[in-house]
């Protein structure tokens, strides 16, 4: 069977490639939050109304992987995408783009702060007052490696989201775009500065700020932090630089946009 995982990104990769598609199995937010894992594919077929569109297929018998997509409402003209990747004819993952999130699933930068790696799904559900929208999931619940990506939308803005990635009931990774809306600059000689090896406190001082830190997993000599500074691009074309930081350390660091 496949990792849960690395089935969960080779069914995000499946929906980022058919999200312009339009199959005409659709699917709504209600059937898609009924289905659990651990279900037949009959079963889901039963309760949609239609096989959905098989995107995906390898292996035979017990070894048999399927992923199956649907479409449903979304925002505007834009579609949802549903996916969902049977192991021998059994649920094993889910993940869904573009249904819209509730209300209460909203989320400040203070919040997204607060909360740390290793928080168990109950109290970062208790802090933000919401369980959020589960748009991935994947393992038999309970288990260990049970896989679950939560997402909540900024409470300021609507376009700003945080995703965060419980394994085992623990977190273990959090990202966010558009929460953290302050302004991180950096010119293009302070990043031909920065070498691999210099630890955050050495870049930050450099470019006189902490940076938009949009991703964070792990803890200890794991942790892993990616941090974000714009620069001067071309014309209204912000310029963007990225810095990854394994324990505390400078592993890498790419940009786009520079001139």
């Amino acid at each position: 069977m496949l990792k849960s995982h690395a089935f969960v990104l080779f069914i995000f990769s499946i929906i980022a490639f058919h999200c312009d598609s339009a199959p005409v199995n659709t699917i709504t937010q209600q059937q898609y939050t009924t289905i659990q894992i651990g279900w037949t594919r009959a079963q889901v077929t039963n309760l949609v109304g239609s096989s959905g569109n098989v995107v995906s297929e390898a292996g035979t018998g017990s070894a048999n992987t399927i992923i199956v997509e649907y479409t449903g409402p979304g925002t505007g003209a834009i579609k949802a995408v549903a996916a969902f990747g049977f192991v021998g004819g059994q649920l094993v993952s889910k993940s869904e783009v573009g249904f819209v999130a509730a209300v209460k699933n909203k989320i400040t930068l203070q919040q997204y702060s607060t909360i740390q790696i290793g928080w168990t799904q109950q109290k970062v559900t208790q802090l933000l007052g919401g369980t959020g929208n589960i748009v991935s999931q994947a393992g038999k619940t309970g288990s260990p490696f049970y896989t679950a990506i939560v997402q909540y939308t900024g409470a300021q803005s609507p376009n700003a989201i945080a995703s965060f990635t419980f394994t085992g009931g623990a977190l273990s990774a959090k990202i966010q775009l558009g929460l953290d809306t302050g302004i991180y600059t950096i010119t293009q000689q302070q990043y031909t500065t920065i070498q691999i090896g210099w630890t955050r406190a050495q870049v930050t001082n450099l470019v006189g700020s902490s940076g938009n830190a949009v991703s964070e997993a792990g803890t200890g000599s794991a942790n892993t932090i990616i941090v974000e500074y714009t620069g001067p691009g071309t014309g209204a074309i912000k310029a963007v630089a990225a810095f990854g930081f394994d324990s505390g350390q400078l592993v890498s660091k790419s940009e786009s946009g520079f001139k």
